[in-house]
Formats: C-alpha cells, sequence, structure tokens
C-alpha cells in the first residue's frame, strides 16, 4: 500500500513537472546587420530591438516593440495629455448640455432666468451709482472747502487734506464698480444667448426650442414679447 502512494506520488510530480518542460519559449530578432538571431532567453543583440515570441511549437506569439526613446516617449505623452483634455473637454460640455437642458424647457424660461440675473447686476449697478453721486458731491464740497483756505493764504487743515485724499479714492473705486457692473451685463447677455443657440441646437438643429414646445404640446398661444 505504501509503495503504490509513493509510486502515485513520483508519477503526479512528474506530470505536473512535464507542461514546464515544455513551456520553453524563443526569442528572435535582427542584430545590427540585419541577421536573424533566436535564443531561449532573450539574446543580447536583441535589447532595444523589436523581437517576436515563439512557443515550444515554433507557433509565432506576441510581437515586442522596441523600446521608446525619450523623443518618442514625450511625444506619446504629449498625445495622451491632447486626449485627455479633449476627454475632459467633451465630458464638460456633456454636463454644461445636461444642465441646460434641465435648467430651461423653453427659451421663454431662458428669457426669464437672463431677466433675473441682468434685474441683479442692475439693481447693484443703481446702489454703485448712487454712491459715486455722493462721492462727486462730496468732492465739490471739499474742493471748495479747499480753494477757499487758499483763497485766504491760510493753511489747509490736515483733515481737509485727508478728506480729500480719501474721497478721491472713493470716487475712483466707485467709478470702476461701476464699469465692472456694466461689464457684467455685456457677459450675461453674451452667455445667455450662447446658451439660446446651443439648446436650440440640443432641441432639434435651428428650430427655437419654444416652437419645438409649441408643435409637441398642441399649444396655439403666441411667443412671449422679448424685452
Amino acid at each position: 500500500m505504501l509503495m503504490r502512494t509513493t509510486i502515485s506520488v513520483l508519477v503526479l510530480g512528474l506530470a505536473l513537472a512535464a507542461p514546464t518542460a515544455k513551456a520553453a519559449r524563443t526569442f528572435c530578432c535582427a542584430d545590427g546587420q540585419g541577421k536573424r538571431v533566436c535564443s531561449d532567453v532573450l539574446p543580447d543583440a536583441c535589447i532595444n530591438k523589436p523581437y517576436s515570441e515563439f512557443n515550444e511549437r515554433g507557433i509565432r506569439g506576441p510581437d515586442h516593440d522596441a523600446p521608446l526613446t525619450d523623443v518618442q516617449m514625450a511625444a506619446r505623452d504629449a498625445e495622451l495629455k491632447k486626449k485627455r483634455d479633449a476627454d475632459k473637454l467633451a465630458l464638460d460640455q456633456q454636463r454644461r448640455d445636461q444642465a441646460l437642458l434641465s435648467t430651461y424647457a423653453t427659451e421663454a424660461d431662458l428669457d426669464a432666468g437672463r431677466d433675473r440675473a441682468l434685474g441683479e447686476v442692475q439693481r447693484n449697478i443703481k446702489q454703485v451709482q448712487d454712491k459715486l453721486d455722493q462721492a462727486v458731491k462730496d468732492q465739490k464740497k471739499l474742493s471748495n472747502d479747499l480753494l477757499q483756505y487758499k483763497s485766504k493764504g491760510e493753511e489747509v487743515p490736515q483733515d481737509v487734506k485727508e478728506q480729500l485724499s480719501r474721497n478721491n479714492l472713493e470716487v475712483k473705486g466707485q467709478q470702476a464698480a461701476l464699469v465692472s457692473k456694466n461689464q457684467d451685463i455685456e457677459q450675461i447677455k453674451a452667455k445667455f444667448e450662447a446658451d439660446r443657440v446651443r439648446l436650440r441646437e440640443l432641441r432639434g438643429g435651428g428650430k427655437p426650442a419654444d416652437d419645438a414646445a409649441k408643435s409637441v404640446a398642441g399649444a396655439d398661444k403666441p411667443a412671449p414679447a422679448k424685452p
């Protein structure tokens, strides 16, 4: 019984070892003179060159490219980065499109959103303009005070000088804020106009989104007047 077990173990061991012995591979490439070089280990002549791999039955397996040069690796990395950037832009555009469609069912909704945004900025402009008007009014008064001191040959008090300096800064600051707010107005108009064009594209070519929505709903009402 013990002898049979020992023989079985030996047979099993030989069976397991047999595929390993048959799993030899051959590597082949062309050396610097164009001569074919082959070996069961990668020959030195094949290092840094493209080579082919064959199994134990001589059947050709995978081909291996030569390692990339520094220039080739830089070009590959640049191409990969370009693709990643393009994929990111496409994903960002897809997200913007989804947000646009979910936010504005019709162009009338888009117009309402534009008007709300413009109204907020216009209220801010009114506040800035009021501050600017007051600052200009104060500036005129301080300037007159300064002229009176000078006309009398009196020294201008330090607090008047400081007030006038602060006032000049206030006027310039409010003027800059007014310019910025008016730029915001133009940017909002441009953004919503671009959204309008894109919304029409997403909802079926150049056809206005409101018209498309009406045709589906069967409505026969005129479109709301544009401001």
